[in-house]
């Protein structure tokens, strides 16, 4: 029997102060510490074709690609672990969109009780449908 595997997007967007460097050195942050989790594979998506004479495809460095098991809980430790990573952002309007099974997420002007509460009902409705 196959285990089945889950694709989750997760985009790191900086409402304040859009640079692309700086959004790009945190998503690569935040994708390092995803790597450390039980997770198939935490790479950066690609992007659109990649600029003439360039030897590299093009990749979009602000939006991390996660793969892994649908079982054993991990959903929940992903998004446990991107929750503590942005509570650790020093940075004020720092963002993160989630993407699975075509539902996305963001947390943008709540209190930290209400963000907790929807961060809680969207494991749960994902881990259900896993």
């Amino acid at each position: 029997m196959a285990i089945e595997e889950r694709r989750l997007t997760l985009e790191v967007t900086l409402l304040e102060d859009p640079d692309e460097t700086e959004r790009a050195e945190l998503a690569e942050r935040l994708c390092a510490e995803l790597r450390e989790l039980d997770v198939d594979s935490a790479g950066f998506v690609p992007g659109g074709p990649a600029p003439a004479g360039s030897k590299a495809d093009a990749v979009t460095l602000s939006t991390v690609l996660l793969t892994f098991a649908a079982s054993g809980g991990v959903f929940t430790t992903v998004i446990g672990t991107v929750r503590d990573w942005l509570l650790r952002q020093r940075q004020p309007g720092v963002v993160v969109d989630i993407k699975i099974d075509g539902d996305e997420f963001r947390i943008e002007g709540a209190t930290s009780d209400e963000r907790q509460r929807l961060l809680e009902a969207f494991v749960a409705k994902h881990s259900a449908a896993g």
